[in-house]
């Protein structure tokens, strides 16, 4: 797939290492220090891993999308700034890192609002997009998103099966971008179908499982399938000399840590086989191409029409 004529998504969810998700919704080590309450007292590293993925990107003349907590944001301003001052996009993965599933409509506006007005205060400009954590969306939360005036979601993963990926009725798995009903635009995590079987071939701890030879394949066939993909991953993942919770059941400690040394090199050579835009970039020419489309409040300067071909098939 050449370099020159391919363009994908990339965003990267900033959450540092302490924002982990275990069974039953619950905070990995919440039983053990006491939740949300002691997240100041880790030592925080998102910003050194943020600043290794943006002087990368830097290096490789990309561009990406970065979903960024609200906690992260009330914590370290200066870092989303950065972001933003860099060329990137800034879009919201809410405040609190909570599963949506363990959540309700009540605090999850609570939840967006706090997250949405924390970025917008340091970015100047209105936020366009959302991003669930660990992908547990939920109808009822994608039409408070529409309600909120936001333009997108991007928290739709159609694999076969996963803990906590919510399920959207309705969408076609195969449809990398679909606009819901309620108007809100839904920009898909991408997944590689095989026979019935619709595997999760994103990034993230997928990315640090599947040798990169073989995931550059998948990666290669759904552009083929599907004119369009979209990858993720999280400042955490870059740092193996992060602090490590040993006492997760292994499913989930295998899902945090599994080839996390890795993943750097890994990274780099992604960046070298293809090249990267933003969410905004690529959906602004969806829009385009959908005469209903709307942007709330106009483009901003950063939403603008490119050459990338992104057509639905």
């Amino acid at each position: 797939m050449s370099r020159d004529t391919t363009k994908l998504i990339l965003s990267v969810d900033v959450e540092d290492w302490f924002h982990i998700i275990a069974a039953g919704g619950e905070y990995a080590f919440r039983s053990q220090t006491g939740g949300v309450h002691s997240w100041p007292h880790f030592q925080p590293r998102v910003e050194a891993n943020t600043h290794w993925i943006l002087d990368t990107l830097d290096r490789h003349a990309i561009k990406a999308t970065f979903f960024v907590l609200g906690w992260v944001a009330e914590k370290h301003p200066q870092l989303v700034r950065e972001i933003d001052r860099r060329g990137h996009e800034v879009a919201s993965h809410g405040h609190w890192h909570s599963l949506l599933s363990a959540s309700n409509p009540v605090e999850f506006v609570n939840d967006l609002h706090r997250s949405v007005h924390a970025l917008e205060d340091l970015i100047g400009r209105k936020v366009l997009g959302y991003r669930a954590t660990s992908a547990s969306i939920t109808q009822w939360a994608l039409d408070i998103l529409a309600e909120e005036g936001l333009l997108y979601d991007s928290s739709v993963y159609p694999a076969t099966y996963h803990d906590t990926y919510g399920k959207i009725a309705g969408l076609d798995p195969l449809k990398p971008i679909e606009r819901m009903p309620n108007g809100l635009w839904e920009v898909k995590m991408s997944s590689l179908q095989i026979g019935n079987l619709v595997l999760p071939w994103g990034g993230g701890g997928y990315f640090r499982l599947i040798p990169y030879p073989l995931f550059k394949r998948g990666i290669d066939r759904i552009v083929r399938q599907q004119r369009l993909y979209l990858f993720y991953l999280h400042p955490w993942e870059l740092d193996p000399d992060a602090p490590r919770f040993h006492d997760l059941k292994y499913p989930y400690y295998f899902r945090r840590y599994v080839s996390i040394s890795k993943t750097r090199a890994r990274f780099e050579k992604l960046l070298c086989d293809f090249q990267f835009v933003p969410v905004s970039d690529v959906l602004s020419t969806w829009i385009g191409k959908d005469r209903t489309g709307s942007v709330p409040g106009g483009k901003p300067s950063y939403l603008h029409e490119t050459g990338a071909d992104t057509e639905s098939s």
